[in-house]
């Protein structure tokens, strides 16, 4: 069931390689600025070709984070680490071509863009703080060790600094409204609107993702599906609101039968899904026993008239009744209405003994 969860966009595994493939365009991008200054710029010889085995040691480390099956999965620790890499190329060039004095120091502003947009605030601030750093180091050979930490020194630091930390805030505060933006659109696209339960789609990826994890993991999990017995009856007797009406009665049932880590759904019309993870089938027709149950002693007054319901319910578990959504799906299905015309005929042998 939707929580209302904050989806964080560098969580998500397509934002993620979208993500990666930026990084490495702009690691890309400061490698051909490094390649265009040694070019242009007025370096020694010797220094010139100890810089460019370094760069070639960084397209290297580029190739081998994006285009290896190794490294192929975009995360956040990596990205991270790549960030870090980027300061630490520019830093070293930099040291290098003119240390304080030279004109590449404004490559740093690359990789605060790339965090701030990516990581986050608190890992932009570290890095931030790493490059403060590194500008420190850069000036104290043609300091004396004790004006390094200096008043005036503090002050060109922070001078120098600032530009970056507006940078940073700025582009931190512009992701940080793209990611609530993403987490209200996400939240809508994942959710029915009438129940409020996770919709088909969203429930079918959740379902992918579960049996993923127990392919990996060994451990079973239960799927159910119900199918509201009445609903038609309801509609056709007092009108679709109050069918709407018995739909959301369904759905406040499941949330307080439900566990924190069950997921439910409206999987289209009166029917109902229910992933229970690490749950065997003993434990589902307990879960599926107290849904029953609960719902056929609630009900709810719809203009003077006392409205109740019972939902049928069939019963998957992985992986003895199948190990792909939908094997699962069928089989709780083809259970759903094999139970679902047991109840009829019960109940039409009880009308005869009465």
């Amino acid at each position: 069931m939707p929580k209302e969860p904050f989806f964080r966009l560098n969580q998500e595994p397509d934002a993620l390689s979208g993500f990666s493939r930026t990084v490495a365009e702009i690691q890309w991008l400061l490698l051909v600025l490094m390649m265009f200054y040694l070019v242009v710029g007025q370096i020694d010889e010797n220094v010139k070709v100890f810089l460019l085995g370094g760069l070639c040691a960084f397209a290297g480390f580029v190739m081998t984070f994006h285009y290896l099956n190794f490294f192929a999965k975009a995360n956040v620790w990596k990205l991270a680490l790549e960030t870090w890499v980027m300061i630490l190329l520019v830093t070293w060039f930099v040291w290098h071509t003119g240390r304080q004095d030279s004109l590449l120091l404004n490559l740093y502003f690359l990789p605060i863009i790339t965090s701030a947009l990516a990581l986050g605030r608190l890992t932009t601030l570290l890095e931030v703080a790493l490059i403060g750093a590194c500008y420190l180091y850069l000036g104290k050979s043609g300091l004396p060790n004790d004006e390094v930490f200096s008043l005036t020194q503090s002050s060109v630091l922070l001078a120098w600094l600032f530009p970056m930390l507006l940078v940073g805030y700025v582009t931190t505060m512009l992701s940080s409204d793209i990611y609530h933006v993403f987490s209200r659109i996400k939240t809508t696209a994942q959710t029915d609107e009438l129940t409020s339960l996770y919709n088909r789609r969203a429930f079918m990826d959740l379902l992918e993702k579960q049996l993923q994890q127990a392919q990996r993991s060994g451990h079973t999990f239960s799927l159910l599906l119900g199918d509201c017995d009445n609903l038609k009856i309801v509609n056709d007797k007092y009108g679709h609101e109050a069918g709407n009406l018995l739909l959301q009665a369904i759905a406040g049932n499941f949330r307080n039968c439900l566990r924190g880590c069950d997921s439910a759904a409206r999987y289209g019309g009166d029917e109902f899904t229910v992933l229970l993870p690490n749950t065997t089938i003993e434990a589902a027709e307990l879960v599926t026993k107290r849904i029953q149950k609960t719902l056929a002693s609630s009900c709810f007054n719809y203009r003077g008239s006392v409205i109740s319901t019972n939902i049928s319910i069939g019963i998957a578990t992985y992986p003895q009744h199948g190990n792909t959504a939908e094997a699962l799906l069928r089989h709780a299905d083809e259970a759903m209405y094999a139970n679902k015309r047991e109840s009829k005929n019960q109940a039409i042998e009880n009308a005869k003994g009465s």
